[in-house]
């Protein structure tokens, strides 16, 4: 087994394009030996490899993964890295992983075109990961996007139902560990207020301009009244300013959060304006002129989930949308946690 799961891991870490590509690999004689003197046994073919993980259950490998995450935080490796000494920061968002013109297997979701009438199937994933402000991006938890066989395709599997089970996932696996969730303009709704409150965990979560009206009306009318703070920031070709504001005890359907505003302008050394942007964060965390550029620093980090982790995995040859088993959907979640 060791062989078998170290053959499907390698797939992934020599950036191998196919099964059939591995093969190759494993087949040169200079490799054969370099491989076999570090790691004293041989790569299998990856028939047998395939063969494996489409009996082996997910859970188990989503299992050692969580192990090996333990030991790095038992290890205090990431310890460095925590919000304000205390939280890890744990992004969760989702991608797509496969695409079919039929249907792959019985747990597919479906997406019609209203222009042509036709009918895409696809699988997703939504992941929990560990950002760093050093560009780590280290996968906690999966949960699987997927409909149930027999269920009705208009009422989907979704991103916040299958949030709920990943949030339980992360309990199970981490029971004291302190988080800190960094999540999308998806996320800020009573579901997930609702699990951070009963988890203990704190929460910076992107506002857009259409989420939580009410809450946002109250802003509106405070704002004039928010703490300010100035950051400069230089490097040899421009100068970036950062301008923050924050609000404490704004009420939303009986809870207390806190909003914190960042306006970032970067200009040229000739004064020329290159770049405008505006983040908007809601989070359980009070704020002060102490903490407010962390917390929006760190709402900022979840775009690492993206950037470090799924266009990583996706276009630096890690081969995550290619399908290493056709046919298999618990081959397909198997190769996507030896990647993780």
């Amino acid at each position: 087994m060791v062989e078998i799961m170290t053959g499907g891991l390698f797939m992934h870490l020599f950036k191998e394009t196919s099964r059939n590509a591995y093969n190759n690999s494993r087949r040169e004689e200079c490799f054969r030996k370099n491989f076999f003197r570090y790691f004293k046994f041989h790569l299998p073919h990856g028939d047998p490899v395939d063969g494996v993980l489409r009996e082996l259950e997910p859970r188990e490998l989503e299992g050692l993964k969580a192990h090996l995450v333990s030991g790095l935080i038992e290890q205090k490796i990431l310890r460095k890295f925590r919000f304000l000494g205390k939280s890890y920061r744990v992004a969760v968002d989702a991608t797509g992983i496969a695409t079919f013109k039929q249907r792959h297997c019985e747990h597919c979701l479906t997406k019609t075109s209203s222009k042509t009438g036709v009918v895409t199937y696809f699988h997703y994933v939504l992941e929990a990961k560990i950002v760093t402000s050093s560009g780590l991006s280290i996968s906690l938890c999966s949960e699987f996007i997927e409909n149930d066989p027999g269920r009705d395709y208009e009422k989907q599997d979704c991103e916040l139902k299958a949030f709920v089970r990943l949030a339980a996932k992360i309990k199970q696996y981490f029971p004291r560990l302190p988080v800190c969730l960094l999540g999308d303009g998806l996320y800020p709704n009573n579901t997930v207020f609702d699990i951070c409150e009963k988890n203990h965990w704190q929460f910076i979560i992107n506002l857009k301009d259409g989420n939580l009206k009410t809450f946002q009306e109250e802003v509106t009318l405070l704002k004039a009244t928010a703490h300010k703070r100035r950051v400069c920031r230089a490097d040899k070709t421009s100068r970036t300013t950062l301008d923050y504001e924050y609000l404490n005890q704004m009420e939303y359907d009986g809870r207390y959060f806190s909003w914190v505003d960042c306006h970032e302008t970067v200009v040229d050394t000739k004064g020329n304006v290159l770049s405008k942007k505006r983040f908007t964060f809601i989070t359980n965390i009070s704020q002060s002129l102490e903490n407010v550029v962390q917390t929006a620093d760190s709402g900022r980090m979840r775009w690492k989930i993206e950037n470090e982790g799924f266009n990583c995995q996706k276009n630096l040859g890690y081969e995550l949308e290619h399908k290493f088993s056709r046919e298999s959907f618990p081959a397909m979640q198997n190769y996507y946690q030896l990647l993780q």
